[in-house]
């Protein structure tokens, strides 16, 4: 791992320079009740999937400061309103914008409130099934196909009026979709990998290098402050370590290890279950490759991360506001840093122990738009999402879904969505969503 670090520092230093050396764009504006004219105080203002945050002050007023990029987008969020996207295209220094949000409305039909928790379809059709989905401002970008996900795929983007107002064909095998830590949405295929830029109501793709994306966009985690936040992580290791990448000094600092305790002792153990020869063997090739050393080897020899009682290391790290979180499952802990990288507390966790309510799926998510990071179980095919407030290190509440066997789980502003189709029938796979 530590080749890997070196050659990420080597690859990531130019263009990471390069990029922060460019000047900053300060947006500074006013927000407003769209009915009464009133400043509105305590607006989040968010630059879209990175922890850049501001809030309004009790006139109204914000100042945000974010790297040039052809295309922003603010994410304009507030309890007692409708979010507001917020796309910055101008290439001045400075900018200044006057913002109306609109009021929620919020219904009082009795007969509208006793279904208020059942499913909302977010997009049905009889020709199309949902293979994969993002979130796009206020739309959503599918991969979609009719009969055959590896012939027929195509990507659509979508309103919330399940409007299809672009499609564009999809020139490979479709896996996924991906938003890396600048908010680019990604389409990733079984040999290319493509960035969707979106343009009004335009879909371009560009391909990118396969190397140089999982060398210098996939290992980032998120940015925050100056700095970059990266991992080592690899499959076949028991341990990796996170680390802050500053984009100003060039240097990078450890943040944290993970170690899966369990499984590293197993891990060491390959090397002491091989015979003398391996043993020799595996010495010889630990000083021919540096950066691995006999145990490294003999694991690779027995091809221990290929059992299936392999249990890779799972510890998210997620940023919230100003502060890091680090879920580390091992030692049980959520680790609390500053976006300075300085340990400031540590949460006692065990909600990954629990055995008597549903089977962790070894998943946490995270609603960006409020930092509510919620726990993945499933019982009898039903998943049910645990809110973990990070301050206690407790489960806050429960709250199962209404379908069964239900994917791709994503949490966006009070909503979980997801897609399903119900068993031994025609119907197509739809996206749906539920309030939490």
């Amino acid at each position: 791992m530590k080749l890997f670090i070196r050659i990420f520092i080597f690859i990531i230093t130019l263009p990471m320079a390069t990029l922060f050396a460019q000047e900053q764009v300060k947006v500074s504006g006013k927000i407003l009740d769209k009915t009464t004219q009133q400043s509105i105080e305590n607006v989040h203002v968010k630059v879209h999937h990175q922890n850049i945050i501001s809030r309004t002050n009790n006139k109204g007023e914000f100042e945000i400061r974010f790297q040039h990029q052809q295309f922003t987008t603010l994410v304009i969020s507030h309890t007692s309103y409708n979010t507001h996207y917020e796309v910055i295209t101008n290439n001045t220094d400075s900018i200044y914008l006057n913002i109306s949000l609109e009021q929620k409305v919020v219904s009082l039909n009795p007969v509208e409130i006793t279904s208020s928790n059942e499913p909302i379809p977010v997009f049905k059709s009889v020709e199309i099934n949902i293979l994969d989905y993002e979130f796009h401002q206020d739309k959503f970008v599918f991969i979609a196909y009719e009969k055959n996900p590896d012939k027929d795929s195509k990507l659509y983007l979508v309103d919330e009026n399940e409007e299809i107002l672009a499609s564009h064909f999809i020139p490979c095998t479709p896996k996924e979709l991906y938003t890396d830590y600048l908010g680019n949405i990604n389409l990733i295929c079984n040999d290319a990998i493509y960035r969707i830029e979106i343009i009004g109501y335009n879909i371009t793709l560009y391909k990118l290098p396969l190397e140089d994306f999982y060398q210098m966009i996939k290992p980032i985690v998120d940015s925050t402050g100056n700095s970059l936040i990266f991992s080592d992580f690899m499959r076949d290791f028991p341990k990796f370590k996170y680390y802050a990448y500053n984009t100003q000094d060039t240097s990078i600092s450890v943040i944290r290890e993970v170690v899966h305790h369990d499984m590293e002792w197993q891990y060491l153990y390959e090397y002491h279950d091989l015979n003398n020869a391996q043993r020799q063997f595996a010495k010889r090739m630990a000083k021919r490759y540096k950066n691995y050393d006999k145990h490294d080897i003999a694991a690779i020899m027995t091809g221990f991360s290929r059992n299936f009682l392999y249990d890779p290391v799972y510890a998210p790290l997620f940023v919230s506001n100003d502060t890091l979180l680090i879920f580390d499952h091992y030692d049980n802990f959520i680790w609390k840093y500053t976006q300075d990288t300085l340990l400031t507390d540590s949460i006692n966790i065990d909600y990954h122990q629990e055995k008597s309510n549903g089977k962790w799926k070894k998943q946490l998510l995270m609603d960006e738009l409020n930092g509510t990071v919620y726990a993945l179980f499933i019982k009898q095919g039903y998943y049910l999402l645990k809110h973990i407030n990070t301050n206690t290190g407790k489960v806050a509440d429960t709250f199962q879904l209404q379908h069964q066997f239900v994917s791709k789980i994503k949490i966006k502003d009070g909503f979980v969505y997801y897609t399903y189709k119900p068993q031994q029938t025609l119907q197509k796979k739809f996206l749906f969503k539920e309030k939490l």
